[in-house]
């Protein structure tokens, strides 16, 4: 895990690791260091009805210093990837509350 994605999940959990993000959330985390992304899949769907999603990927974009995040899911059938939400331009200080508002779930202990 690099430099960026550490961040990332810093501000994610206000200052926990990613053991403990996993264990609130129930989900697995995967980094792309290359990319700047952490992907949260989710054991179950998420979010609020309509737009429920698996996958949470935040990705940091150096250019504006700020994330953006995509919900998506796979379908079975046809394997092919739904986009529920997209949002750019979140900054730091929005992160986890805007991902615990889309997930409907908790990041943090405090």
């Amino acid at each position: 895990m690099n430099n960026t994605n550490t961040t990332t999940v810093s501000q994610l959990t206000n200052g926990s690791t990613v053991e403990m993000l996993s264990l609130l959330t129930g989900a697995q985390i995967v980094f792309d260091d290359n990319k700047n992304i952490i992907n949260l899949h989710f054991p179950k769907m998420v979010g609020k009805a309509g737009k429920k999603f698996k996958t949470l990927s935040v990705q940091y974009n150096a250019g504006t210093d700020s994330y953006d995040l995509k919900g998506y899911k796979l379908n079975t059938r046809t394997f092919e990837v739904e986009y529920k939400l997209q949002e750019e331009n979140v900054y730091c200080d929005q992160l986890k509350g805007f991902c615990e508002q889309l997930t409907g779930l908790y990041f943090s202990m405090r």
